[in-house]
């Protein structure tokens, strides 16, 4: 069967195979092919740290408004990060030189993500300084960057009960209309039970449209209200209650009886029903609260407000660029707060002291940190790490800012550190190698030489003369860079040989002028010196002789340091760590760090 096979192949065809493989290696590309590992591409893809997107439409409601949000490709975001149903996405805002950020849970289908569209809903707060911006200044056409998909406000099966009861006051029905979008379209499978809790009917957000989703999920997805300022048929009256959860409870057909609560609201509302979920004796972990936004001063701070509400401290913040501003800062106001006022982009995504994301180092000072949102580890508490969302200052405060952007700048300071100390090393191995040449060739060049000078002498003095102005010419002059910016210009990158040619150019060249000028004119001027006076009266003029003894030098030195830095550079960029640094600052710009 093989043979037949193997005749009934053409023998030009067979004849061709190395021509042709041939053919495909001279055409392929004189670099490593760029290879991302898969799990690498979907990390990027779920965990964008920017998305570009547009605004295509805005609904308005009572008093708050949705955003529709489009992948922006023009901005360089192509489609949006998948989603889970009940997570948010940080919006990236600049008003009036404050540079803030502000988390809004996605009230779409996770499915929608696919489509490269979010929803957001975004309610206007009477002191809220981000949603009046938002609901009064954006328009349809406008462009915004937003994190990715943030939070652990979402259904997870081997943690939470078949049966969950979600409840909602104000715009927290947020993340509840994305689980429901979600069970109706079949990308979740739980039963959810939403009690949603209103001053009044007509305050009431999305109401024909949880009604409607209650309608199409075959009996999973249950909508029931509760208004505390209006008695009205079909509502409940009052406030959430242990009572009414029991009584909603009682009317599914939960035979096991075990059920989880999800809550989404006011800060208000969490301490109301953190009472009320006691009296249920459900387990902790059956307990889920969604990060609720900015932590508000209350009752059970009230030793701190009253001994410090007067109070503004200087906070001092040194990013990791290395830079430092101080900045006041408010005892009533975290400092996270007190850096966006002064318009330091600071990172913050929950804003409550959920993610971690704006850890901190405290250096300096003494600051409050609210119990309530104590959520640091006990290493961040034992060694001084502090999240400056809920962290409210008691005194002076110094503080090192783990910000994103610095991160590549302190890498390429780190790059141009090294790559000095590459210029010095190759300067000294250089100039020593030009002075030893430079006396090899006076002393062959003038046998009397050796009669005035010992032989030793005129190699050590020329070889010490030579290092030290090549060390000079190395702290004065940017050869390195220079070295980088001509192979740039040229497109070479390292490792390639390319690169490494058109790197030492500057590294040759800048120094064998220099070097090869000063121990000409010293020779010379030596040589002079010890010269009878008759002798000196025959000779050209010391500039002439100078430049005629820089002349025979020149070509030799410069020959010289060119091979040497050609062969040497990749090991001295090896050893002093250029090489890695450099790979590193390309990491952290591409995002990859």
């Amino acid at each position: 069967m093989e043979n037949k096979y193997l005749n009934d192949v053409p023998d030009v065809e067979v004849k061709d195979i190395v021509s042709k493989r041939q053919k495909v290696i001279s055409e392929a590309a004189d670099s490593m092919p760029k290879y991302e590992y898969n799990a690498n591409v979907l990390a990027k893809n779920l965990h964008p740290k920017v998305q570009h997107v547009k605004i295509t439409d805005i609904e308005d409601l009572a008093d708050a408004k949705i955003y529709t949000l489009c992948a922006n490709p023009d901005l360089g975001t192509k489609k949006l990060a998948y989603f889970r149903a009940g997570q948010y996405v940080s919006l990236f805002l600049k008003i009036d030189g404050s540079v803030l950020t502000r988390p809004y849970s996605i009230c779409s289908s996770p499915r929608e993500a696919f489509e490269g569209k979010y929803r957001i809903l975004v309610k206007t707060k009477a002191d809220g300084f981000a949603s009046k911006y938002i609901n009064e200044e954006l328009k349809v056409g406008d462009s915004l960057e937003i994190s990715g998909p943030e939070g652990f406000f979402y259904y997870e099966g081997l943690r939470d009960a078949e049966f969950v009861y979600g409840l909602a006051g104000g715009s927290g029905i947020s993340p509840f209309v994305s689980m429901a979008e979600a069970i109706c379209d079949g990308t979740e499978d739980f039963n959810l039970t939403i009690i949603y809790g209103s001053r009044n009917s007509e305050n009431i957000l999305l109401k024909e449209k949880l009604d409607e989703l209650s309608k199409r999920s075959n009996g999973k997805v249950k909508v029931f209200y509760v208004l505390s300022d209006e008695e009205k048929d079909g509502f409940e009256h009052g406030f959430i209650t242990a009572d009414i959860i029991r009584k909603y409870q009682n009317d599914t057909n939960n035979a096991d009886g075990k059920y989880s609560v999800f809550v989404c609201g006011s800060q208000a509302m969490y301490d109301y029903l953190d009472g009320e979920l006691i009296k249920l004796n459900i387990a902790k972990k059956y307990i889920r609260y969604d990060a609720y936004g900015e932590y508000e001063l209350g009752e059970r701070d009230s030793e701190f407000i009253n001994e410090f509400k007067e109070s503004i401290y200087k906070l001092t913040v040194v990013t990791n660029d290395g830079k430092e501003r101080v900045v006041d800062a408010k005892a009533t106001e975290s400092l996270l707060v007190a850096m966006e006022r002064a318009g330091i982009k600071a990172p913050s995504k929950c804003r409550s002291g959920e993610c971690g994301f704006c850890r901190s180092k405290l250096v300096l000072g003494d600051v409050f940190i609210p119990e309530k949102v104590e959520k640091r580890r006990q290493y961040d508490k034992l060694t001084g790490y502090i999240h400056p969302c809920c962290t409210y200052p008691k005194s002076d405060c110094r503080i090192l800012v783990n910000c994103e952007e610095p991160r590549v700048e302190r890498k390429v300071k780190d790059m141009k550190k090294k790559e000095r100390t590459m210029g010095l090393v190759m300067s000294i191995i250089m100039s020593a190698a030009m002075g030893a040449l430079s006396a090899y060739l006076v002393l062959k060049g003038n046998p009397k030489a050796m009669k005035s000078v010992p032989v030793p002498m005129m190699y050590i003095s020329n070889i010490l003369l030579s290092v030290t102005v090549g060390i000079i010419v190395a702290l004065c002059l940017p050869l390195g860079k220079m070295g980088r910016a001509l192979a740039q210009k040229a497109h070479a990158k390292p490792p390639a040989m390319k690169f490494t040619l058109l790197n030492a150019i500057p590294f040759s060249v800048g120094n064998t002028l220099i070097v090869s000028l000063v121990v000409s004119f010293f020779g010379v001027a030596m040589g002079r010196s010890k010269a009878p006076a008759s002798a000196v009266a025959d000779m050209p003029p010391l500039p002439i002789m100078w430049l005629g003894s820089w002349g025979k030098l020149l070509i030799p030195t410069l020959i010289l340091s060119y091979v040497l830095s050609v062969l040497l550079s990749p090991f001295v960029s090896q050893l002093v760590g250029l090489t890695d640094a450099g790979a590193e600052v390309g990491r952290a710009s591409r995002g990859e760090d």
